[in-house]
């Protein structure tokens, strides 16, 4: 996807031809904001080395997201083991299966340029997101991990899908 590529988000949606709109309302989230509802939401956020997970029901149809700043080291949704535990717990409280579940990973780049990679928090972050997903059964159907630029991310909880806008890399 080239720096500039973007499809905006739908005003509204619809089912089919002729089928009433479905009213939603709309989240933004930070580092350390988590959101599981069952009415319709457009999520948003912004991500660099963080790491958003999107959970989706496709058979009960509707879905969270979180965002979260570092790998672990807390109960508190900045960091990935709890928020993604948390996350999955949620969908779970509404009425999800694990079965049921589909997930999407964004995030964990290195937008910064350090001088040392090593030091870099964004790939710890995805690989939490993995291996707890992994833990619980649920597939990751796609991601856009280890970029080196922010991305602008929307998420419709009631249809599963993402849209990105990747910002231009610094030179």
């Amino acid at each position: 996807m080239s720096a500039g590529s973007f499809i905006a988000p739908p005003v509204s949606y619809h089912t089919d031809a002729g089928a009433p709109e479905v009213g939603f309302s709309e989240a933004m989230l930070w580092a350390g904001d988590l959101v599981v509802e069952s009415a319709p939401v457009r999520m948003s956020t912004v991500l660099g080395s963080c790491v958003s997970v999107c959970l989706f029901d496709p058979v009960r149809k509707f879905g969270g997201m979180n965002h979260y700043l570092v790998p672990r080291g807390g109960n508190t949704a900045i960091h990935g083991e709890w928020s993604n535990a948390q996350l999955i717990e949620r969908m779970r409280q509404l009425g999800s299966t694990l079965g049921n579940l589909r997930s999407k990973v964004f995030g964990g780049g290195s937008p910064l340029k350090l001088v040392n990679e090593s030091y870099a928090v964004g790939p710890e972050n995805v690989l939490v997101a993995r291996r707890i997903l992994g833990a619980h059964g649920i597939p990751i159907v796609a991601e856009r991990v280890g970029h080196g630029a922010g991305i602008r991310l929307f998420f419709e909880n009631w249809t599963g899908v993402v849209w990105l806008k990747a910002h231009a890399e610094s030179k």
